[in-house]
């Protein structure tokens, strides 16, 4: 098979590879416009068929160029028959069978020479083809046209087209005549006058009404062109053609009438909408949506940014498969910040990513939305769904976590349940969302928050009780300190185990103050209940401790996990393993040794703070990685001992201190299965006071 594209393959060698190889056959040439047939019998040209819907035969160019009357053009169009226009012709002796064949020669050569001028296309030579596209008039002439004699004027027609279309870019144009004819005006130039005087016809037609091949009528138009005799029509003059053309109900071609006229005056409105309803009309939804999405820009550059976004809206309804014109209405909703629509087309973009297969685009709508509402619920649904069906989990189930903690915080346990199994639904492997879930269905999670309130009015109760009974001086001013204490205790419940550990330091350090006092012994009671709170609030720790969110921006997981690694398990000359270090500051604690106790937990904390710091940098998402769960769960219950080694050497009250061992011994239990309790001799050692070791720090 002979085929090839037309910019690899000039059609010149092709017509001299026919020639040479004596070939019999049709080259078909196919473009934008259609296919074209070149017919050779023995490598010499024998006709030319024009794109189907273009086709006029020798009849009808022997009409155009006023060699016959139309009515003798008849037995061509009604007796298809071979030669019966050349006998009809003869019989009236209108014309010899001479200048037939030279005006069927002319006819075929402008076909081939129309063939050279293509940029663009395919060639594919075909040996069997459909005959019926050739006229039989022109067979009837018998052609045979060397390929040589053709290329030397092909050739001198690519160069000048060229120069010719630099002047005339479309013949799809209307020109329109600045000056009448003269008297010695050649007349293919006299015609073209005549014909663009009006100008309401495009150059195409023009061309067909006067009797010249079109390639003469170019080479004239560029001259009339050069002098400034023509010109093409303004944009006003197209808006009028336009209009003409609706009224005559010619709506293909009022539409291009408007398009030239944008092509000269882009921002011209009148011309914009006009075109756009006659494509709305004429079902080209595509075409009216793209016309849209320009007319669109013209007003954004205006600054009519509501006008703009109206047309991107209509724009997005003639094309629902196009992500831009909702993309850009996006963009103007969230800059006017008018959530509820941009909420509605925000959906609709979705959609269409997720049509098209754009799932990381479709990961960004929704985001753009929180900005102006962080805390929608609704919005952060809808991401979680995103991210599910991207085949997400993990961060899907994230997202359900946090709307479920807020929930919880907002004491609604019905639909933080809700939430919680729509995280497992994507993630079901989730420990946390797990443990959660357990909490809120077995009453675990609101018998501490009744815990929390509890606490809470207990230590209100003791300060409204210690200012009712107070009777000295002392006494008032023991209960104004402890009101102050408790005004800013309260603000941490909830807040967890620092929050906790911290208020029963403050404690212990204000108790001299009211020591002896009837409120003093009333405040210690809520003390131990504080110290209990927090025991409580390290076994919820072990388990899923809590982060404070940060500024600094986010590390990866794979330094996370490096810098976590270098806090549990260091080179063994930057010291021992985590576990190894705890144990042995907490069997300091237990045979009395509170010196070397306080001297060992100092560095513990330190990794402590320095473990919590870098996996709050992962943030959620990056804690939620398989890579970093088994180091997390060695983790949080070391934390948990660390802070409760610090509580047991920091407080000294003899209430506190049986409240606290009495809730770490069930802790220590639930830790460290089958070890014996330490608490025991933790109190025997704190019951000497300091005498043993410093004082707390």
């Amino acid at each position: 098979m002979f085929a090839g594209d037309l910019k690899k393959l000039p059609l010149a060698d092709v017509f001299q590879s026919i020639h040479q190889n004596s070939l019999t056959g049709a080259l078909a040439i196919k473009d934008a416009h259609g296919e074209r047939l070149v017919a050779f019998r023995e490598g010499f040209v024998v006709g030319c068929a024009a794109p189907t819907g273009e086709e006029h035969g020798i009849a009808d160019e022997l009409v155009r160029r006023r060699k016959i009357e139309a009515k003798d053009a008849r037995p061509s169009r009604f007796f298809r028959r071979k030669g019966s226009l050349l006998k009809s012709l003869q019989r009236r002796n209108l014309m010899d069978a001479g200048e037939f064949g030279a005006m069927t020669r002319t006819l075929v050569l402008e076909r081939v020479y129309d063939c050279f001028l293509l940029e663009e296309g395919s060639f594919n030579f075909l040996e069997s083809y459909d005959q019926g596209r050739f006229d039989e008039d022109e067979a009837a002439a018998e052609l045979k046209i060397a390929p040589a004699e053709i290329l030397m004027e092909a050739m001198r027609r690519i160069d000048e087209f060229k120069r010719i279309k630099r002047a005339v870019p479309s013949f799809r144009e209307v020109y329109v005549a600045a000056r009448a004819p003269a008297e010695d005006d050649p007349p293919i130039v006299r015609d073209l006058l005549l014909m663009t005087a009006a100008g309401t016809k495009p150059l195409h037609e023009v061309f067909h009404s006067i009797p010249y091949t079109k390639f003469a009528c170019c080479e004239a138009l560029l001259g009339l062109v050069n002098e400034g005799d023509v010109r093409v029509a303004t944009a006003p003059e197209y808006l009028d053609l336009g209009k003409a053309a609706e009224t005559a109900g010619q709506l293909d071609a009022a539409a291009s009438y408007y398009s030239r006229g944008l092509a000269y005056e882009r921002g011209n409105r009148d011309l914009n909408q006009r075109r756009i309803a006659i494509l709305e009309k004429l079902r080209r939804n595509q075409e009216a949506a793209d016309e849209r999405k320009l007319f669109a820009g013209i007003l954004l550059e205006h600054g009519d940014r509501k006008a703009a976004a109206e047309q991107y809206a209509k724009a997005a309804e003639l094309a629902p498969a196009d992500p831009l014109p909702l993309e850009r209405l996006l963009d103007l909703l969230v800059e006017a910040k008018d959530l509820r629509d941009a909420t509605h087309t925000a959906d609709r973009l979705v959609r269409v990513y997720m049509q098209l297969g754009l799932g990381d685009k479709a990961k960004g709508v929704y985001p753009r939305l929180l900005v102006l509402s962080p805390r929608d619920r609704g919005l952060r649904e809808k991401l979680a769904d995103v991210h599910q069906r991207l085949h997400e989990p993990a961060t899907a189930s994230t997202i359900w976590k946090e709307l479920a903690q807020e929930e919880l915080d907002k004491g609604d346990v019905h639909d933080a349940a809700l939430l919680l199994r729509r995280a497992l639904e994507a993630q079901p492997d989730d420990l946390k969302a797990q443990a959660l879930l357990k909490d809120v269905e077995t009453g675990e999670h609101a018998e501490r928050r009744r815990r929390y309130r509890r606490y809470a009015v207990t230590a209100a109760a003791s300060v409204v009780i210690g200012l009712g009974l107070a009777r000295l001086g002392h006494e008032a001013v023991a209960v104004v300190q402890l009101r102050g204490l408790e005004r800013d205790l309260l603000r941490t419940i909830d807040r967890g185990s620092d929050a906790a550990l911290g208020a029963l330091l403050a404690r212990e350090d204000h108790a001299a103050a009211w020591r002896g006092t009837w409120a003093g012994e009333w405040d210690a009671e809520a003390t131990a209940e504080l110290a209990r709170l927090f025991v409580r609030e390290l076994e919820h720790e072990a388990v899923r401790p809590r982060y404070e969110p940060l500024t600094v921006p986010r590390e990866p997981v794979a330094k996370v996990l490096e810098e976590l690694r270098s806090v549990l398990d260091p080179d063994p000359e930057a010291g021992p393993r985590l576990e190894a270090a705890v144990e042995s500051a907490e069997a300091a604690l237990t045979r009395g040794d509170r010196e070397t106790a306080w001297r060992e937990l100092e560095p513990l904390q330190e990794r402590a703070r320095a473990a919590r710091l870098v996996l709050a940098r992962a943030g959620v998402e990056g804690r939620a990685q398989r890579s970093l769960e088994e180091d997390q769960r060695r983790l949080y219950p070391l934390l948990a001992r660390i802070q409760l080694l610090r509580a047991r050497l920091s407080i000294e009250a003899p209430r506190t201190v049986q409240a606290l061992e009495d809730e770490a011994a069930r802790l220590e239990a639930r830790l460290h299965p089958g070890r014996a309790p330490a608490g025991a001799a933790q109190a025997a050692a704190t019951s000497t006071g300091t005498a043993n070791g410093p004082e707390r720090r």
